[in-house]
C-alpha cells in the first residue's frame, strides 16, 4: 500500500520535483562525491591558480547535485550549468537558490552548450572561458562533441575534462565505456591536432590526492601553453 501511494506520488511529481525535495530530505547528499571536484583538494588547488586568466564565465556540463557548481559561483562569475537527469537537476535547482549567478539549464549537454554560446554572442566568446565537462556518465559519451562546440566557438578556452586517464599515475580512475569510449590521450588526440592544443595533467601525484581521486586533463590553445607552464599544479603531457 506505502509503496502505491509512493508511486502515485511521484508521477504526480515528477522526477525534478522530487530531486528538489531530495535536498531537504537527504542532507548528507549535499556534498556529492566528497564535495567539490569529488572532494580533491588538489583538483581544488588546480582550479584556484586558473583564475588568473581572468575568466569571463564558466561552464559546466553535468551539474550532478550541484556541488562543483558552488564552488564556481563563489566566484562572483556568471556561471552557466546543465544538467540531464531530471532528479539530479532538481536537487541542484535546490542546492543551487542562493546563487542569483547561476543559470542552471536541463537537457543534453551538447544543445545546451550550442544554445549558451549563442546566447553569450561572439564579443563574450572571444574572452577566456572556463569549461569544466562532466557530462560522461552512460553510453552516450557527449565528450567530443562539446569539445568540438567549444573549440569552434571560443577563442580562449581553457577545459578541464573530469574522470579522465592520467598515463603515468593508474592512483588516478578514469571513465570507460568501452571501445573508443575511454577518457585517455588517444580520445582527445584528433582535437589536439586539429585545433593546436596543449594537454596538461594534475602534477600532484594521486597519493597525495584527497577524495575520490579521479583524473582530470586541461586543454588549451598552444598559444596559452607557456602560460599554463607557470601553473605549479598542472605538469604539461610528454608528447
Amino acid at each position: 500500500m506505502l509503496r502505491s501511494v509512493k508511486s502515485v506520488i511521484g508521477r504526480i511529481l515528477g522526477e525534478k520535483a522530487k530531486g528538489f525535495l531530495d535536498y531537504y530530505r537527504f542532507p548528507e547528499l549535499r556534498k556529492a562525491w566528497g564535495g567539490p571536484f569529488n572532494g580533491q583538494k588538489h583538483r581544488q588547488n588546480i582550479f584556484a591558480a586558473l583564475k588568473g586568466f581572468d575568466f569571463s564565465a564558466i561552464m559546466e556540463t553535468g551539474s550532478f547535485r550541484g556541488t562543483t557548481t558552488a564552488l564556481f559561483a563563489k566566484t562572483g562569475l556568471p556561471v552557466f550549468t546543465c544538467e540531464g537527469h531530471p532528479r539530479n537537476y532538481g536537487f541542484a535547482r535546490a542546492s543551487l537558490l542562493g546563487f542569483r549567478n547561476v543559470s542552471l539549464r536541463f537537457g543534453d549537454s551538447r544543445a545546451q552548450l550550442r544554445k549558451i554560446l549563442a546566447e553569450l554572442g561572439p564579443a563574450d566568446r572571444g574572452k577566456p572561458i572556463f569549461f569544466y565537462l562532466d557530462a560522461h556518465w552512460h553510453k552516450d559519451l557527449p565528450l567530443a562533441e562539446e569539445l568540438e562546440i567549444v573549440l569552434e566557438a571560443c577563442a580562449q578556452p581553457v577545459i578541464m575534462i573530469d574522470d579522465f586517464e592520467v598515463p603515468d599515475d593508474p592512483g588516478y580512475g578514469f571513465d570507460s565505456y568501452g571501445k573508443g569510449k575511454s577518457l585517455i590521450r588517444s580520445y582527445v588526440e584528433p582535437f589536439i591536432s586539429r585545433h593546436n592544443l596543449s594537454l596538461f595533467y594534475p602534477s600532484a601525484p594521486s597519493a597525495d590526492e584527497s577524495g575520490a581521486k579521479r583524473g582530470c586533463a586541461i586543454l588549451v590553445r598552444a598559444d596559452k601553453r607557456d602560460k599554463m607552464m607557470t601553473i605549479k599544479q598542472v605538469r604539461l603531457a610528454i608528447p
